[in-house]
């Protein structure tokens, strides 16, 4: 099963503290991972530099306020999973709403499959994306 990248990444972060002091790396920063992601899209979704603009920023500004919410249900001592993913989905999908304005129709659906989203979605013999219902109209 596919995973959400930023599901990945949320959990990366509770147990960055951790593996940083298990094994003495320094932990990237959340801004280090917004690039990194950032960098990702760009050749993935074939972004261009405006987009990359919008799409870089949007990752670091999101990427800091859910560390920050993380941080805090640890602080908390919270350690139900639960409440840890509700806190990823609910910043997945503030993302992908900020995200939607900058990406055309395709690139946006490409960017939810490749979070482990869009299942509503197939690719048809034309490279597209179209939603499955669709597809099935058309044959």
């Amino acid at each position: 099963m596919k995973h959400a990248l930023f599901c990945f990444l949320t959990i990366a972060a509770l147990l960055c503290f951790n593996n940083a002091i298990a094994q003495e790396q320094p932990e990237k920063s959340p801004e280090e991972m917004a690039i990194e992601e950032a960098e990702r899209l760009e050749q993935e979704l074939k972004l261009s530099g405006t987009q990359m603009f919008y799409v870089d920023s949007i990752l670091r500004h999101d990427f800091v306020l859910m560390y920050e919410d993380v941080e805090a249900l640890k602080q908390r001592g919270s350690q139900d999973m639960n409440t840890y993913k509700a806190v990823s989905e609910k910043w997945i999908q503030k993302i992908c709403n900020a995200l939607k304005p900058y990406l055309d129709e395709q690139q946006y659906i490409r960017y939810l499959k490749l979070i482990g989203k869009g299942k509503e979605y197939k690719k048809g013999k034309d490279g597209k994306y179209y939603l499955k219902e669709e597809l099935k109209k058309k044959k």
